[in-house]
């Protein structure tokens, strides 16, 4: 224990069995003051039960409200990763004004294969979830441009599934009647809309 003198306020380190519990008179080395040092008061384990029950009935309702708000705080900021497992919850997002879009930087389009049969353009490919969690599956446009740079046809198109599994991939697949070009260049991009009006985007925008 520390004792203080409180003539010259030198501090002194003691052992606290050499006071006792009922105290002693001790001398200051430094400027011979002579007072009666008490040990530090202990509390008794009723009153500390007590203390701890009134910290606990204090602490416990900011500790829930602490879990309440980080929960619905995560909600929020993972909202598209919940709604991929339970889509029923996309109204209710959409209804307070948080809106729900695909996670495009955690999927990749694969294996694209595009081939002509008369005027027809079929194309193929594969939309790949490289996250660990469900994804969205977003809405896809389908550009197809002539070799001399004119634009042959432009469609929105939905992949086969609605929602992606984690390391898992859906199809996709369109067919496009346009002029026979003989090197027509087509890229296909994800599109970041939300995703409750994914259905609106399936149509041709020539």
């Amino acid at each position: 224990m520390l004792l203080t003198c409180p003539n010259c306020e030198t501090v002194f380190r003691v052992d606290s069995a050499s006071i006792g519990e009922e105290g002693r008179t001790v001398r200051c080395s430094v400027c011979s003051h002579v007072w009666q040092a008490n040990s530090p008061m202990l509390m008794p384990e009723s009153e500390t039960g007590e203390v701890k029950a009134a910290v606990n009935s204090v602490l416990m309702p900011f500790m829930a409200m602490a879990l309440l708000v980080g929960a619905l705080a995560g909600s929020i900021a993972y909202r598209s990763t919940i709604t991929a497992y339970a889509p029923a919850l996309i109204k209710m997002f959409d209804g307070i004004g948080l809106t729900i879009r695909p996670d495009i930087n955690r999927l990749q389009i694969s294996d694209l294969n595009a081939d002509y049969a008369g005027d027809t353009l079929r194309l193929r490919g594969l939309l790949v979830n490289r996250g660990a969690f469900s994804a969205h599956a977003p809405s896809l446009e389908v550009t197809v441009i002539s070799e001399s740079g004119e634009s042959l046809a432009s469609r929105a198109i939905r992949p086969d599934d609605a929602v992606i599994g984690a390391n898992a991939a859906t199809d996709f697949f369109i067919q496009l009647v346009i002029e026979a070009s003989k090197e027509p260049t087509v890229t296909v991009v994800m599109l970041d809309e939300p995703v409750a009006q994914r259905s609106q985007s399936a149509e041709i925008r020539n």
